[in-house]
C-alpha cells in the first residue's frame, strides 16, 4: 500500500466533525449527558475521579516516604538503594492516587445524582437540594459503619453542603 492510496477516510482513527452546507449532517448533541440524572451521576464520576487521581499525585509527591535510621548493635543499617526507594515511593504514590480517585468519584457521582434526582421530585432548585444530597451522600459514605455513623455523616454532610452553598452562593 503506497502513501498516496491512505486518505483521512481510510485511516482508523476518529474523524472530528466538520461543518457542510448541507442539512442533511447535524452535529453531535451531547446535551442528553447534561438533562439526565445518570448522565449528571456520570458526568461527576468522571471529573470526580480525575480530581482525585490528580490530588492523589500531588500528595502522594508531598508524603514524606524517608524510612527511619535505624541502628543495630551500633551501627547504622544502609538505606535501600536509590532505585529501591524511587520504586517504594512511585508504588505509595500510585495507591494514593487510585484511594482519591475512588473516594472523589463515589462522594461527586452520588452527590450530583441524588440532587438530580432531588430536584426532579421536588420540582423546585434551591438550596435544599444541595443540603438533602448532601444528607445522602453522608450517609452512604459511612453505611458500611453503621446506622449511627450513617446518620452523623449525612448531618455532617448536610451542613457542609449548605456552607458550600452560602459561601459560594449559587441559590438565592
Amino acid at each position: 500500500m503506497s502513501l498516496s492510496t491512505l486518505t483521512s477516510k481510510s485511516l482508523p482513527y476518529f474523524q472530528p466533525w466538520k461543518p457542510t452546507s448541507g442539512p442533511e449532517q447535524l452535529p453531535p448533541d451531547f446535551t442528553f449527558l447534561s438533562e439526565s440524572c445518570g448522565g449528571k451521576a456520570a458526568i461527576g464520576v468522571f471529573g470526580g475521579g480525575v480530581m482525585g487521581l490528580l490530588m492523589g499525585v500531588f500528595l502522594g509527591a508531598m508524603s514524606d516516604m524517608t524510612p527511619p535510621v535505624t541502628v543495630i548493635g551500633g551501627k547504622e543499617v544502609p538505606q535501600a538503594p536509590l532505585k529501591e526507594q524511587m520504586r517504594t515511593t512511585m508504588r505509595a504514590t500510585a495507591e494514593k492516587s487510585m484511594y482519591w480517585c475512588r473516594q472523589f468519584a463515589f462522594i461527586t457521582g452520588v452527590f450530583s445524582g441524588s440532587e438530580c434526582l432531588v430536584e426532579k421530585y421536588r420540582g423546585k432548585t434551591d438550596v435544599w437540594n444541595s443540603v438533602l444530597s448532601g444528607c445522602v451522600t453522608g450517609a452512604a459514605m459511612q453505611a458500611k459503619a453503621g446506622p449511627s455513623s450513617a446518620a452523623f455523616g449525612c448531618g455532617g454532610f448536610a451542613a457542609f453542603s449548605l456552607v458550600i452553598d452560602s459561601v459560594m452562593g449559587t441559590h438565592s
